[in-house]
């Protein structure tokens, strides 16, 4: 059954300057979000969301996530859509503002960020700067995008069988919004014996395959798109490196959602195991173990 949509809240602007620098400051935590299915979320992030007075998310956090943050707290969106040149969304030192201006007035404040806050994340920058002002802070590490959905996707990042034994992380556009300075020869020449995952690389898509065909990867490199990964609105597309651009034009692909391409190998694993299978794979979901779990309290 679909969801609404989490509640809008608006949030008083804040001056960063009205509160005394005396005052006791209120801790900020960075937390890692993971890649948007809530069950994947930590421990220690439930925990910091569940007594958080202000949380600060990126645009791209999915709703499940955010239905787990109190009503009475205060939250802002302080995110935009990797992309998109008319969502400007807040700048990297307006949310360093806003935490700041918080933490004065002494609130407990989450910093909710997508995936892990130190993988493509701007973690570090915010580190730098709550620890310029003497802020008290902590990181709480997410499962990064790659993990949680090449595990969705049955996309093994590393398999013996398949010579794939390392892995290459890589944003998929500079600040420029232009294709990244990465080592493209490399990665060509790599394309059969590595698993690359190209974070925010969608939009850069038809200029990533063409880069890589340049440097010489062969056009039959298995690739995967994956968009909104983890959560019930999860599409992926299994392709090659010369065939998916055109496969996305096809189908449609895209809806807005956060999207990971992944290069190699293995991104043809799960077309191993339905031949492996004979038949459709059949994925254990989470009602599964509910159920099974009551089964056994009614033997019991």
């Amino acid at each position: 059954m679909a969801l609404d949509s989490p509640p809008k809240r608006r949030h008083e602007q804040l001056d960063c300057t009205s509160v005394s620098e005396h005052s006791d400051l209120g801790p900020v935590s960075l937390v890692g979000a993971g890649p948007g299915d809530p069950e994947l979320l930590t421990l220690r992030a439930l925990r910091r969301l569940e007594v958080a007075d202000v949380v600060l998310h990126d645009n791209l956090i999915s709703e499940e996530v955010l239905r787990l943050v109190p009503q009475d707290a205060e939250m802002v969106n302080v995110g935009k859509r990797c992309g998109d040149v008319k969502d400007r969304g807040l700048q990297q030192q307006e949310i360093h503002d806003l935490m700041l201006a918080h933490s004065r007035r002494g609130r407990r404040v989450v910093r909710l960020k997508c995936g892990d806050p130190f993988v493509f994340g701007r973690g570090g920058e915010e580190l730098e700067f709550l620890v310029k002002h003497q802020v008290p802070f902590e990181v709480v590490p997410g499962i990064t995008s790659a993990l949680g959905v090449s595990a969705s996707i049955q996309v093994p990042l590393t398999h013996r069988s398949f010579d794939t034994n390392h892995v290459h992380f890589c944003t998929g556009q500079s600040q420029a919004r232009t294709l990244p300075d990465l080592n493209w020869s490399e990665l060509a020449k790599s394309a059969m014996k590595q698993t690359a995952v190209f974070y925010m690389g969608l939009k850069s898509l038809d200029k990533i395959c063409s880069t890589l065909r340049e440097h010489g990867a062969p056009d039959d490199t298995p690739m995967a798109l994956v968009e909104s990964g983890t959560t019930p609105q999860e599409e992926t597309l299994f392709s090659t490196l010369s065939s998916m651009p055109e496969d996305v034009k096809k189908q449609k692909f895209g809806r807005g959602g956060p999207a990971l391409i992944f290069l190699g190998p293995t991104a043809a694993f799960p077309a191993h195991l339905r031949q492996l299978s004979g038949r459709p794979l059949k994925r254990a979901r989470g009602k599964d173990w509910c159920e099974k779990q009551s089964v056994s309290d009614a033997e019991a």
